[in-house]
Parts: structure tokens; C-alpha cells; sequence
């Protein structure tokens, strides 16, 4: 009897290799995995021939497609063209300083925040008094 074999399509994602999908073609389970390669969830892709002969009760498997995607090609291959460097000059501007005031900060924010709710709440009181006359 001759060996039944299938191609697993292993991807990497969220730093672990998973078995996407089996097909019983390989090069449509290698086109599906160029394809998985393109998507933006994917950061690797391998292709495992599996083949296991019921005869002999022995089971294989070897890589027959691996990609990353850092052995691609950049998408874009327009070049900007190389500024010139200009010297260094030193920075006359003395530059200020940030204070540390996170505490005052947060007590500006609560402010506003409240005189937000009270300015609401006046203008609710105000709608309904004139509505009820």
C-alpha cells in the first residue's frame, strides 16, 4: 500500500507555532501559505510533509516550505535621497526645564472637572424652573 500523505501549515503567531490547516496538495498548501505570509498576524510560516505507510507502521515528516517575514524583500523600494550633514552647532538656547507637578495636575483636573458638573447641574435647574412657569 503507498504512504498516505499530507502537508501541515504551521504558522507562527503570539510566539507559538500552531497547525493552521492539512491539505492533500502541496503546492496548494504551499500557495496558502505564501497567502497566510501576507496577512499581518503571521510572522512565520512552515510547510511539513507528513507521510506515514501503514505497512511498515512508520511515519515521517520533513519541512518542505519555510518563510519569515524578514526574508522578504521591503515592500517599497524607493530610496530617499541622502541629506547632507550639516556640523553640529552648539544649542544657545537654554532650554526650560519641566517641573515635576503631577499633584497640581491632578488638583487643576478635579477643578474643572467639578466646575463642570456644577455648571451642568445650574443650567438643568435653570431649564426646568423656566419650563415649569
Amino acid at each position: 500500500m503507498a504512504p498516505i500523505v499530507t502537508y501541515e501549515i504551521y504558522s507562527f503567531r503570539n510566539g507559538n507555532w500552531m497547525v493552521d490547516s492539512v491539505h492533500d496538495d502541496k503546492q496548494l498548501a504551499i500557495h496558502q501559505a505564501r497567502l497566510l505570509l501576507d496577512s499581518r498576524h503571521h510572522m512565520a510560516i512552515r510547510v511539513v510533509e507528513e507521510s506515514y505507510d501503514e505497512a511498515t507502521d512508520r511515519a515521517s515528516s520533513k519541512v518542505v516550505f519555510s518563510k519569515k517575514k524578514s526574508d522578504e524583500p521591503p515592500k517599497s523600494t524607493y530610496k530617499k535621497p541622502e541629506e547632507k550633514k550639516e556640523k553640529a552647532k552648539p544649542d544657545t538656547k537654554k532650554k526650560k526645564k519641566k517641573k515635576a507637578s503631577s499633584g497640581s495636575n491632578t488638583v487643576i483636573k478635579f477643578t474643572l472637572s467639578l466646575g463642570g458638573i456644577a455648571l451642568g447641574l445650574i443650567s438643568l435647574l435653570t431649564f426646568m424652573i423656566l419650563a415649569f412657569e
